[in-house]
């Protein structure tokens, strides 16, 4: 019988594996090795409690499936007394369309002897390091247990499998074919040496282990348990053979365990077994320790006693080979509400299946965890419009794509109706008939006798019953859940005697746990494609939240048409006393805290909105790299066409920075870029609160408070910079360098000099620009690592330094932080206000100007003879006193399009004479020049230093005198040249030329136009001032 094979029976999901020596029987019966559930209350029983056995016959020498029920099996929809098995044969039990058994033998013993090693030119391994002989061990009968010790010294690693090797996989050509959807398709490799057989790990994406180990190569003793995924395979020696544990003998076994923490006895001397194919429910009152007791089940907690087994393996020391075994399904849903069922399992079948895994085989596994779920006609819906207990089995079935022999669920009924309960009872009991161990916590008692057994706890982890749910009424006095449940709260120690006493084999001592393997990394695709997974899921997240989406795309229009409403037109020219001096400033201050509000706003609810369903990813493979890289790009994206939009609505509506580009070649891309970056590091601080908040009601709070603290600390708005302490915290907040890079950019100190401070970081200079923008990133760096480590599977790495050293190294850094831009910082402070123009004082304090200005400005004949004009000597001059109204789009570019303008001029000149002339004979010849008198020569040199011109530059403008039709003019160069402005524009039928320049404590605005164009605003400019003395 030694060479008949194993062999491996497939009911629906669930695959069992039997050794030679096994009577397998099958049936609807409790005690059937291979449990068919029935077809439920009422239906018409197919199946019989024992249908038939499966057994090996010495006549033959092969597995050989006997009939015993009345309705029979069927091969090929042939009723038949008897079937001998051989690969992929399948049976119908009952009927010819009946429950189907799948049947394997034939890949299951391997002859490793037969694959003989390799030529020495091959890329076959060195032979390993000679190591001391270990003593026999002897076959069990049963499926032998892992060794608790590690494997043999490894060998050399291989580049891959060399020729003769024996490949293990799930692929159809591997020697040893593993069907489980967590081994790659080509796994690992065995390899004849001197020396005995090396196993090799062939680059899979879940991992080899070896007797609970992870190894890359190895050479192998008899009796070590390799592990592919959820599939155990035994070295004996001279084969490999797929093993399973046995019905009889596999599944959880639970010894004395018991769990304190800080000296508070959480659970005490637990002991039950709960085989493939049962469900237990786990129930007591409240403090019973139940969910505590799950959690340590699923390896989550370690035990401070006893020890938990699972199909041989010590859950806790062999944790990372046993965790794709293991489906947790918390209290909450773990699936994203927003993405339809079918979404919902595809992309977490990209992420917890192997990354060799093709489309079709992800389909496949998707559709067959659909089907057993009943699931197939929701498909297509979203989970939110699902029922508790259909989002229950969506939950469930994002564990079952790994195929978990293990599933544990808290609480799945929490909630439901009695309706929904009993549902979700059924589908329990149904994923226990397929050959799961299923446990569940729960309250709802009322379908209780579906269960195998019960686990009933006491305040304080203490077992008061472990059987079947029919038999507590014997066991306890009384079937009345109620008077149970009041009598072992109130006297929990007697209740837990008294189990002791009818049990006393749960009475013994508990052994000290074994200690603890090292969690392992989870198995997992690459980050990189975990990424992009997460990244498309993201995406399809947010669209498919319409009022979200619609948040996002209004945001920022409406954040942007905030700026519209500062006063004034200056934008980000240079303001002037008494024409809204402080309009730069305040459209900084509005720019900067729509970037800061986008950012946090789209971040500040995605961690704790998702944790639940994050950290059961993460148990499972997920990357917390992968997954916040993903989240930081997919949100840089956003804000980059939110702080766009932002951006557009101010250049149009306010006009573009003037005073020059520090990088891009362009004032408005550099200003856009500060924004933008303003608006990600943000949105990464954003992601940090997040991972901070407790609750979603957490959330407005912090909001609420972050967003005035960028306001106060900008230092636009409440002057911060040499106010020791202040100074200090606003470098920690985005705000703060977000508008000391924007401006810079927009020269602030310059186009706004009525600010009282003089803050280095606001330089119009590349260096202080790169600074401001560098610190933000830093920022954002230094954000990012906090929510990475908050995100960290705890314990999942190697332990790092204690939490007071950390912390203590974070201080230190901060302070250096401090102290460097303390010390760049230095020259920083106030200064006294700079205005462009003094203010006007009362009429009575006017300073006399000192010449007449009207004898400064041309008379006819000089203006025909620069114009070349005759008809202009005799034509009637219109003069002035005021400046001349009127409005532009872009609005700095009114200054450009008149001479005289009120946006050049405001009020502070002390005298003012203005002069317009046009040819009687032809409408498109004419000029206008204007002397304005300032109390000095410096007071005078800074209406040409503070215009806007520069910004208007090859730019289309509406203009619209006051009184008069729009203008449409075409402003070619703008040219500045010592402390003169000149400008040339074009209209319909006429070119222009317009001056601007001072002479001595007189500003001298001259613009002419005609036909052919030519210089002569320049010409009469100069004429003027040579009058000026």
């Amino acid at each position: 019988m030694s060479s008949v094979p194993p062999l491996i029976v497939t009911l629906g999901g669930a695959m069992f594996t039997f050794p030679p020596g096994k009577e397998v029987t099958v049936g609807r019966g409790e005690a059937s090795d291979v449990r068919i559930p029935d077809a439920g209350p009422g239906a018409k029983h197919v199946v019989s409690r024992l249908h038939l056995i499966i057994r090996v016959d010495p006549g033959v020498g092969q597995w050989v499936a006997i009939d015993k029920s009345r309705n029979g099996i069927f091969a090929n929809r042939t009723r038949v007394p008897s079937a001998v098995i051989s690969d992929d044969l399948v049976l119908a039990v009952g009927a010819p369309d009946g429950p189907q058994l799948h049947f394997r033998t034939a890949t299951q013993v391997i002859p490793v002897a037969k694959y003989r090693q390799p030529p020495p030119q091959t890329a076959a391994p060195r032979p390993p390091q000679p190591v001391p002989p270990s003593p026999p061990r002897p076959i069990p009968q049963q499926p032998p247990r892992p060794a608790h010790r590690p494997p043999a010294p490894p060998p050399q690693r291989s580049s891959g499998p060399p020729p003769g090797a024996a490949t293990i996989g799930r692929h159809s050509t591997a020697a040893i074919k593993v069907e489980d959807s967590l081994a790659s398709r080509i796994h690992a490799y065995l390899v004849p040496a001197p020396t005995g057989t090396q196993l090799y790990d062939n680059g899979s994406g879940n991992g080899t282990f070896v007797n609970g180990h992870r190894v890359e190569a190895v050479t192998l003793r008899p009796g070590d348990v390799i592990t592919i995924g959820n599939t155990d395979l035994v070295f004996t020696g001279g084969t490999t053979v797929q093993s399973r544990q046995a019905v009889a003998t596999g599944g959880i076994e639970v010894r004395q365990v018991g769990l304190a923490i800080d000296g508070h006895q959480l659970l005490t001397n637990v002991s039950f077994d709960a085989r493939p194919g049962t469900l237990t429910a786990v129930i007591g009152p409240s403090g019973a320790g139940k969910s505590t007791l799950i959690r340590l089940l699923g390896g989550v907690t370690k035990p401070t006693s006893g020890q938990v087994t699972f199909d041989g393996h010590d859950v806790h020391a062999h944790y990372a080979s046993l965790r794709s075994r293991i489906g947790m399904v918390p209290q909450d849903d773990v699936v994203h509400r927003q993405l339809t069922v079918s979404q919902a399992l595809n992309y977490a079948a990209e992420l917890r299946l192997p990354p060799d895994t093709s489309k079709d085989d992800r389909r496949a596994v998707v559709e067959r965890v659909l089907a057993e779920l009943e699931l197939t006609q929701h498909r297509d819906k979203r989970v939110d419009k699902l029922s508790g207990g259909q989002r229950k089995r969506a939950s469930v079935a994002l564990e079952l794509l790994t195929g978990p022999s293990l599933l544990i669920l808290d609480e799945p009924t929490s909630g439901l109706d009695p309706a929904l309960d009993r549902q979700v009872m059924q589908m329990l009991r149904r994923l226990a008939d397929a050959g799961r161990t299923v446990l569940v916590v729960t309250h709802s008692l009322t379908y209780l006798n579906m269960c195998d057994q019960v686990l009933l706890l006491a305040p304080g982890g203490k077992t008061v019953y472990a059987g079947p749910p029919q038999a507590v009424g014997s066991a306890m006095g009384t079937q009345d859940w109620a008077d149970i449940f009041a009598w072992v709260s109130a006297n929990p120690d007697a209740a837990h005697a008294v189990f002791l006493q009818n049990n006393p084999a749960a009475n013994q001592p508990p052994a000290p746990p074994e200690p603890a393997g090292p969690l392992g990394a989870p198995a997992r695709t690459s980050t990189g494609r975990q990424m992009l997974t997460v990244a498309r899921r993201q995406l399809q997240l947010i669209f498919a939240d319409r009022i979200y989406t619609s948040f996002l795309l209004l945001l920022p229009f409406i954040l942007g048409a905030m700026s519209l409403i500062v006063p004034g037109d200056t934008g980000f020219g240079v303001a002037t006393v008494g024409h809204s001096p402080n309009e730069p400033n305040q459209l900084l201050i509005v720019a900067n805290i729509a970037a800061v509000f986008m950012g946090i706003a789209l971040t500040i609810r995605d961690l704790v909105g998702e944790r639940t369903i994050f950290r059961r990813e993460q148990a499972v493979g997920l990357s917390a790299a992968a997954y916040l890289s993903a989240k930081i790009v997919v949100y840089s994206a956003f804000t980059a066409v939110q702080t766009a939009i932002v951006v557009a609505i101010v250049v149009i509506g306010k006009g573009a920075p003037t005073q020059g580009a520090l990088l891009l070649g362009s004032a408005t891309l550099d200003f856009y870029v500060s924004l933008t970056v303003a608006a990600i590091i943000s949105a990464i601080l954003g992601l940090l609160l997040s991972s901070v908040a407790r609750s979603s009601e957490q959330i407005l709070p912090m909001l609420v408070v972050v967003i005035m603290l960028s306001i106060v600390f900008s230092g636009g708005m409440i002057p911060v910079t040499g106010r020791v302490g202040l100074d200090q915290a606003s470098w920690f907040l985005p705000g703060r360098w977000g508008f000391a890079a924007s401006a810079s950019v927009v020269d602030l100190l310059k186009i706004a000099p009525l600010m009282s401070v003089d803050d280095q970081l606001w330089h119009h200079e590349l260096r202080w620009w790169a600074v401001d923008i560098g610190v933000l990133l830093l920022l954002g760096a230094v954000a990012g690592f906090v929510v990475y480590r908050r995100l960290r599977l705890p314990g999942g790495t190697k332990a790092g330094a204690p939490k007071a050293a950390m912390i203590a190294v974070a201080v230190v850094l901060a302070a250096g932080f401090v102290a460097g831009m303390t010390y760049l910082t230095r020259d920083s402070g106030n200064r006294p206000t700079q205005p462009t123009a003094p203010a006007a004082p009362p009429k009575a304090a006017i300073p006399g100007q000192r010449i007449d200005l009207a004898n400064v400005l041309p008379d006819g004949k000089a203006v025909s003879t620069v114009m070349q004009s005759p008809p202009m000597a005799n034509a009637t001059i219109v003069t002035a006193a005021t400046p001349r109204g009127g409005t532009a789009t872009p609005p700095p570019c009114a200054s450009v399009a008149d001479a005289g303008s009120s946006a050049t001029f405001a009020p502070g000149f002390t005298g003012m004479s203005g002069m317009e002339l046009h040819n009687p004979a032809d409408p498109n010849v004419w000029m206008v020049a204007y002397a304005v008198g300032y109390p000095g020569p410096q007071a005078a040199e800074r209406i040409p230093a503070a215009a806007t011109w520069a910004g208007c530059a090859n730019t289309a403008v509406t203009f619209t005198a006051d009184g008069q039709p729009p203008r449409q003019l075409a402003i070619g160069a703008v040219t500045p040249d010592k402390g003169t402005l000149t400008a040339v524009f074009t209209e319909p039928g006429r070119s222009c030329q317009h001056v601007l320049t001072t002479k001595a404590d007189v500003v001298i605005d001259v613009l002419t136009c005609s036909s052919g164009g030519g210089t002569q605003a320049a010409e009469l400019a100069k004429q003027i001032a040579d009058k000026v003395s």
